[in-house]
């Protein structure tokens, strides 16, 4: 695994973390296309903790659009779901 000293790199891997989840997840189910958030509310596991950094993915929802439907499958809902993500830069520790 290549890891980096970037100050962006722990979000980042939290954003990938988080779409792998969400693809696991969702691959074999049945439900898309997803036409509105309250479709993808309804979706989302109850239960499971699929955070992106310090945000839930029930809380991403609130954050798309209707630009962000239909959602076709897994893949571009992992997508347009961690697009959402709030990435913050963790400044350096100073020795």
């Amino acid at each position: 695994m290549i890891t980096t000293n970037h100050p962006l790199y722990e979000s980042l891997k939290d954003i990938q973390d988080f779409k792998l989840k969400l693809a696991e997840f969702f691959k074999d189910k049945e439900i898309f296309p997803i036409k509105s958030k309250v479709e993808l509310a309804n979706a989302l596991p109850c239960g499971l903790s699929l955070p992106c950094g310090d945000v839930e993915a029930g809380e991403l929802v609130k954050l798309m659009t209707d630009a962000d439907f239909p959602i076709k499958d897994y893949e571009d809902l992992a997508i347009k779901l961690s697009n959402k993500c709030v990435i913050e830069k963790k400044e350096k520790e100073e020795l």
